[in-house]
């Protein structure tokens, strides 16, 4: 990336520019520049806290860049999902290193659903602003930002707190009786022409409950953002650090100070935080974003509708006003002294940020062993804030150790999830099995893969993204956060060939869960919410600018009601190679299998919407033909490779090969010689055909094949699909799909043909090495990490939603059947 001046008005950052970290939970976008794009929490599904790709002024972000003009590096740890961001200028060098926690694969601990940004200082010297600006559920909630102190950050005795300036740092270290009677006061400092004073009672000094950091002139204790909104709650801590193992850092801790950042002006319906420090050399600030622990999971909003001008200001802060009202009363009942501020409060401005009067106190809320907060208000004396916390602790049952979602916060809790993030993902792809050509491209598509994997049911979602453009100011924005049938299945075929099998069987455990709640006709869904839920209505957020003006941007999805009978194929594919390479299947499964493929015998002839999901009529596809071929193909195979009972055997067979037939006379464009989008459209060629040889449904070799694929490589101009190696889908223009508007090629269709070439060139050389130079050529448009996405311009550009399951999948499938290929013909190794 070419340099970069944070204090110029930033515009959108190209969709490629971006690398992706997850959890199996949810993922995030993040830019070259160091911005957090999009992030919807807790959720692949759940409404967007950070949206910025999408609306570049009120979409939300959380962004970490030097001050200074600068150049940026962005890559992968090896073998993980944890990204890093270097920024570079001659002053200095500061890598940011992003990612989603998870705990090992053997480790019963939580999964933390924290978002972790960790600033080090590499060379040098940097001065870094850091702005954390959410704009919840798609940017059309307000919310509330208060700073408080920060009761996760635990007793630290080396002097090392985050206090503002270069203030010397004091420590007051409580020791009390264990009937929290009289207690030992002893102060400590940095300087050494500052005294040392004890205060010496009658008590047991040998239970430490915690710091009191008393407040100077000049002294911040340390805080943490709070973002409270109607249904979702998020707070941002920090923890500062040091390099001591290298020599670095002598310097101690750098000074870091949140405050409130007002983007109205832009949109946002919140305050949003800062902070502006400077970084030396061994010096280094963790972020943490999270929801709130305890706050309840937030429902999937993305059926609210909400116009462009309707403000939820009004709701949001009565909420609120009535929380900060109940707070007020629960202080007065502990004998806190508290001002009637809330009675009158205005929160008419939702860019207000409001701190409840009885906790903009002078001095910290401290940690404490009962994990309660101990108020020390105002001037009252230390035993009066110690009852208070004994009132809390009671109030709230809680005594002993902090809960395990929710632990002290420190500098060593950072390095270790980092470390175990790291060795999860590093755990997870050694277990591959594919030793072939392009073996870093594989397994970093393998890698994308995994992070569209929703952990609890196993379903995968087609992309993390939503509503990015197919193409710049075009209407072709979808959201891609569900689980399509005919995605996923293609996604477990490729984990399949590379050796990850537990994936496989958690998909299938998700897709007859679905199979057992089909329609009532016997049909099932052609996608599902990753909770396995049918309903996920297509709305159109028109309050949103869109990607560089791409509108209209759309949550939930409309095609969830189609009728595309391909995914039977795709879906019986999945389940033939699942119990091949797999768990093997069940009888009662066998049986809902069997109840599959005779609701495919019975609706062979029924026209669809197929794989593009046109919106105007539904035609007889051949690429639907094609798959319900493979669906009864399979079920026939299961049952013979595995003895299974088949009462309609013979039914099934019949079937088969009267689609068979079908297709060679019905699709089959006998002038032009190829293969036709449909039976009714046999004059308008569509990439999707070259499915057949992929699947088994005909020889890459057979003519009429070889024929269609030629035509096919053709460029646009002469009636084929091909521009400079990539494919299109189909002519757009000569085929109306009912949504209108350009597209880029599709990155699917340009690794099925370098699929369906290298299935042609085992007894071709010509058309393998041809196969050889397209897949070369297409893997230069991956993006500086490795990722890609649906579609590419004409320009090159990167189109489309983030990171595009399908397009991965199709990767490895090529990369593992083009190496496989060459090896057999002892052909060059790439």
């Amino acid at each position: 990336m070419g340099q970069t001046h944070p204090t110029d008005e930033r515009d959108y950052i190209p969709i490629a520019d971006h690398g992706l970290i997850g959890n199996l939970r949810t993922a995030a976008l993040v830019s070259l520049d160091g911005s957090i794009e999009s992030y919807c929490v807790p959720h692949f599904d759940s409404p967007s806290v950070f949206a910025r790709i999408l609306d570049k002024d009120k979409g939300g972000h959380f962004s970490i860049t030097p001050l200074r003009p600068f150049t940026t590096k962005q890559n992968y740890l090896p073998s993980s999902n944890v990204l890093q961001t270097k920024f570079m200028n001659e002053k200095g060098v500061v890598s940011v290193t992003d990612f989603l926690p998870r705990p090992s694969a053997s480790s019963n601990k939580p999964l933390l659903q924290w978002l972790i940004r960790r600033v080090e200082c590499v060379r040098g010297t940097l001065l870094i602003q850091m702005q954390c600006a959410p704009a919840f559920n798609y940017a059309r909630d307000a919310h509330v930002t208060t700073l408080i102190d920060d009761d996760s950050i635990p007793t630290d005795l080396d002097g090392q707190l985050p206090l503002k300036g270069n203030v010397r740092k004091k420590v007051y270290e409580e020791v009390l009786s264990e009937d929290f009677g009289q207690h030992t006061r002893t102060r400590t400092t940095n300087s050494d022409s500052d005294a040392s004073e004890t205060e010496e009672g009658l008590g047991i000094p040998n239970v430490d409950l915690g710091v009191d950091v008393t407040e100077e002139p000049g002294e911040i204790p340390h805080k943490k953002a709070l973002f409270e909104s109607p249904n979702l709650n998020m707070d941002l801590r920090y923890v500062t650090h040091t390099d001591t193992f290298t020599g670095h850092g002598d310097d101690g801790p750098p000074d870091v100070e949140l405050e409130l950042l007002d983007l109205s002006r832009k949109g946002h319906k919140g305050l949003g935080v800062q902070s502006i420090f400077e970084l030396k050399e061994g010096q280094g600030v963790s972020f943490i974003f999270r929801m709130v622990p305890g706050s309840p999971i937030p429902t999937n909003m993305s059926r609210r509708k909400c116009g462009a001008g309707e403000s939820e200001a009004d709701p949001t802060n009565a909420a609120l006003k009535k929380q900060a009202t109940e707070e007020k009363e629960e202080a007065k009942k502990d004998g806190d002294v508290v001002s009637d501020t809330v009675d009158r409060l205005d929160l008419s401005q939702a860019t207000v940020g409001y701190v409840p009067p009885h906790k903009n106190n002078h001095a910290t809320s401290v940690a404490v062993d009962l994990n309660v907060a101990v108020r020390h208000v105002g001037e009252r004396g230390f035993a009066e804030g110690l009852e208070a916390g004994k009132k809390a602790a009671q109030r709230s049952g809680k005594t002993g150790r902090r809960p395990a979602d929710d632990p002290f916060l420190t500098k060593d809790l950072v390095i270790s999830l980092l470390q175990t993030t790291n060795r999860y993902w590093y755990d997870w792809i050694r277990k591959t099995t594919y030793n072939g050509s392009w073996k870093e491209s594989v397994l970093r598509s393998a890698l994308a893969l995994k992070l569209l994997i929703f952990e609890p049911t196993g379903a995968v979602v087609a992309s993390p993204t939503f509503s990015l453009p197919e193409y710049i100011g075009g209407v072709r924005n979808w959201d891609y956060r569900y689980s399509w049938i005919r995605d996923s299945s293609f996604t477990l075929y490729a984990l399949i060939r590379l050796g990850f099998t537990e994936e496989a069987n958690a998909y299938l455990g998700f897709i007859f869960d679905r199979i057992r709640d089909k329609n009532p006709d016997g049909s099932i869904q052609i996608m599902y919410t990753i909770h396995g839920e049918k309903e996920m209505e297509e709305i159109e957020l028109t309050h949103l600018d869109g990607h560089k003006g791409s509108k209209p941007v759309r949550i939930g999805n409309g095609a969830a009601d189609h009728v595309q009978l391909d995914i039977y194929g795709e879906l019986m594919d999945c389940i033939y190679l699942g119990q091949k390479f797999g768990k093997p299947l069940s009888y009662d499964d066998w049986v809902l299998v069997r109840e599959i493929v005779d609701y495919v015998v019975e609706h062979r002839d029924d026209p669809d919407l197929s794989i593009w999901e046109v919106r105007d009529m539904k035609r007889n596809f051949t690429y639907s033909k094609v798959m319900l071929w493979v669906a009864i193909d399979r079920g026939l195979r299961l049952a013979d490779k595995r003895s299974l009972p088949c009462p309609n055997r013979f039914k099934w067979l019949e079937a088969r090969d009267k689609l068979y037939e079908d297709i060679m006379h019905k699709a089959w464009n006998a002038d032009d010689k190829f293969f036709g989008q449909s039976y009714e459209e046999k004059d308008v060629l569509d990439a999707a055909v070259l499915i057949m040889p992929l699947v088994f449904f005909m020889q890459a070799s057979d003519p009429r094949f070889v024929s269609t694929l030629k035509r096919i490589m053709k460029t646009p101009e002469k009636g084929g699909l091909t521009s400079n190696n990539l494919v299109y889908r189909y002519d757009v223009r000569k085929s109306g799909d009912g949504v209108g508007g350009e597209e880029g090629t599709f990155c699917l269709c340009t690794l099925w043909c370098v699929e369906a070439l290298t299935r042609a060139g085992s007894n071709d050389r010509t058309l393998l090495l041809k196969a050889v130079s397209m897949f070369e050529d297409f893997l230069l448009y991956l993006n500086h990490v490795g990722l890609c996405t649906e579609e590419i311009s004409d320009a090159g550009e990167a189109l489309g939603n983030a990171v595009q399951g399908f397009t991965h999948v199709t990767l490895i499938s090529a990369a593992y059947n083009l190496s496989r290929t060459m090896h057999s013909r002892n052909e060059p190794a790439a």
